[in-house]
């Protein structure tokens, strides 16, 4: 019985600390996608001065030219990836309700 509860209190462990691991992106093709995603240095805010009722008011937008990539944040909390090719969705907030 002692075993039991050693072996399932291990496999839980292992499962906790492997998670970041396999969390990465992991797109094919893409050289060094693990080492860019967990050193995200080069991200920098795009600075945009859209006013209350136009479009883009409340988004955030990031960008690393060197790594070819973009984030874009809405209001509500979804996040978007781009890596040159358009948007795509990675994130969506739950929405309450």
């Amino acid at each position: 019985m002692r075993s039991t509860t050693l072996f399932a209190s291990l496999g839980m462990l292992a499962a906790l600390v492997g998670s970041p691991v396999l969390a990465g992106d992991h797109s094919p093709g893409e050289r060094g996608a693990r080492h860019a995603v967990a050193n995200d240095h080069g991200m920098r805010e795009v600075a945009h001065s859209s006013a209350q009722g136009e479009p883009g008011h409340g988004w955030q937008y990031f960008s690393d030219p060197a790594a070819h990539r973009a984030v874009v944040i809405s209001p509500q909390g979804d996040y978007y990836l781009s890596r040159g090719k358009g948007l795509r969705l990675v994130f969506a907030a739950s929405r309450a309700a």
